[in-house]
């Protein structure tokens, strides 16, 4: 997943009292197909538009 041009990042957060998988992707509407957990733990995904080293743009 983690090579797939429209994953802009993934980590963990909170969801509630618990974590959760967080995947970043550059538009909700387009991601790979993501399993709703992973050995228990919730995924999250979150578009965010493209990541720059000037930071996020919008297209």
């Amino acid at each position: 997943m983690g090579a797939d041009p429209r994953v802009n990042g993934i980590g963990l957060t909170h969801a509630g009292e618990a974590w959760a998988v967080k995947v970043n992707v550059v538009d909700e509407q387009d991601y790979p197909d993501l399993p709703e957990a992973v050995d228990g733990v919730p995924v999250l995904v979150r578009g965010v538009g493209r990541i720059s080293a000037f930071g996020v743009s919008a297209g």
